[in-house]
């Protein structure tokens, strides 16, 4: 038997129909891809369970993170204490960089969409990146005498002549000298601390037995508290956002809507879109910062939205009326953490008091502001909430009081003294960034290739429809006659 050809008729409708199922076949590809994609991706970067790919991601940050802490030494202690009229300088030492790698712990599903964790952070230095060792010695005012000195500002004048009296005695000075790691992560042991406890003086709970700015933090997983945040299993647009610390929805720290817990941790984001602002909660500040959307930054060929601080992330209500609950009696720039921090006089600010009131810096010497790299900033891709790029700053400062009545102060002006900045950074690893391009790339070329084949299944109909117009409808039957009689 020979092999049968298809005849001119039977090609025609083949186009017909190839025609037909390529146009079918790209307006499920243009029309439902991006939707059953989104379902999926959505699906993927949520933390509703243990089995998607955010969680892994989530459980145990996979991109490498740093540390850097940039300390101020106080240069010209011994003439400010005696003298008034000499500006307090500093000089910036450091970076001393320190790995930072995060675990959650105890994490426990909610039905309501959230989940509960805590959030160990582990550090470890890294000698060959910093600048300096943790053996530098520096001076600094002293941090005790500042946290008393604040604590019996307003009591009687026999209360702070006694108390005068009795860190004369002590030996105490406004000014210290200790090493980088007693400073940072080590600690060091200070009377006061456990005078302080012994004596249960009110407004002064310490809850640590030696000072330091992260003592007792390295390893641990309780000490930034208690979060509850949004998984995003049912909506994505939450993902990250945290809804209480330490069970509760609206801290005490700070009243009205200064206190209300919202933001995420800076590392687990929602895809912001077209947001024109994000909002980061640290437990640090006990409360949240908000950036604002400013231009686009490429990293590894991907293009993220780059979000920045701004004048109003430590407004006190001078520029914007919605930040008043955030007043705390000195000039704009900077934000009172006293309440949660054991009521020292602390207050945070971007590094160098950059947008903050002239006046901090006016005040002292070595402080020079620059955009570049005293800029908080964060850049993520609009359609995933990838963290392409954090860098995270902000300065601690004590605030050094004037008391006419208390020798160890009453030669001093009442002054912000920076203590140091840190910068918690980290940037998509290559990777990463390749898995996030192949990932954009599939979202980006199914629609496209939809309608491709929506374009070449027109193509194939026209090419129908002109046979069809030339031939008629006469031949088609004509052939079909013809065919029957050769059978």
């Amino acid at each position: 038997m020979g092999k049968r050809c298809c005849k001119p008729t039977c090609a025609k409708w083949s186009t017909f129909s190839v025609s037909l199922v390529f146009i079918l076949i790209g307006i499920l590809l243009a029309v439902l891809w991006n939707s059953l994609f989104n379902k999926i991706l959505n699906k993927e970067l949520s933390v509703a369970n243990n089995k998607t790919k955010g969680y892994d991601m989530w459980k145990e940050t996979p991109i490498p993170m740093y540390l850097d802490f940039h300390m101020f030494n106080w240069t010209n202690a011994h003439l400010v204490e005696k003298d008034k009229t000499v500006k307090p300088a500093f000089v910036e030492m450091g970076p001393y960089i320190f790995y930072e790698h995060h675990i959650r712990a105890n994490v426990v599903f909610h039905d309501n969409d959230t989940l509960t964790y805590l959030n160990k952070r582990i550090w470890r230095f890294e000698p060959e990146k910093s600048n300096g060792s943790l053996d530098d010695i520096i001076t600094i005012l002293n941090p005790m005498v500042a946290l008393i000195i604040n604590t019996v500002k307003d009591e009687h004048v026999l209360v702070k002549e006694a108390v005068d009296f009795f860190l004369e005695e002590k030996g105490e000075t406004l000014a210290i000298k200790k090493t980088i790691r007693e400073l940072i992560f080590d600690g060091y042991d200070d009377a006061l601390i456990d005078i302080a406890e012994k004596l249960n003086i009110s407004g002064i709970n310490i809850p640590f037995k030696k000072f330091g700015w992260f003592v007792e933090r390295n390893n641990s997983a309780t000490y930034d508290g208690v979060f509850n945040m949004y998984s995003g299993g049912k909506d994505i647009s939450k993902l990250g956002v945290i809804t209480r610390w330490n069970y509760e929805h609206k801290t005490s720290y700070y009243p009205g809507d200064c206190g209300i817990v919202n933001g995420t941790s800076g590392e687990l984001w929602y895809p912001p879109r077209n947001s024109e602002e994000i909002s980061i909660f640290t437990s640090d500040l006990c409360s949240n910062v908000k950036l604002h959307k400013n231009g686009t930054s490429t990293i590894y060929g991907i293009e993220g939205t780059r979000y920045v601080g701004s004048d109003d992330a430590f407004d006190n209500g001078t520029y914007y009326e919605n930040s008043k609950c955030f007043s705390s009696g000195v000039p704009t720039g900077v934000r009172s953490v006293s309440t949660c921090k054991f009521n020292a006089p602390a207050y945070i600010s971007f590094p160098h008091f950059y947008h903050a009131d002239p006046i901090y810096r006016d005040a002292i010497d070595g402080m020079n502001p620059d955009p570049l790299n005293h800029t908080c900033k964060i850049t993520l891709e609009p359609s995933t909430g990838f963290p392409l790029e954090v860098f995270a700053a902000f300065q601690l400062n004590l605030l050094l009081l004037h008391q006419d009545k208390m020798r160890i102060v009453k030669n001093v002006n009442t002054t912000m003294i920076p203590c140091f900045w840190f910068a918690q950074r980290a940037e998509m690893t290559e990777d990463l960034a390749s898995e996030a391009k192949t990932l954009l790339t599939v979202r980006q070329a199914v629609p496209i290739t939809g309608y491709g084949l929506i374009g070449l299944g027109g193509l194939l109909l026209i090419i129908f429809g002109v046979i069809t117009y030339r031939t008629g409808w006469k031949s088609m039957e004509e052939e079909s006659l013809i065919s029957s009689r050769t059978e």
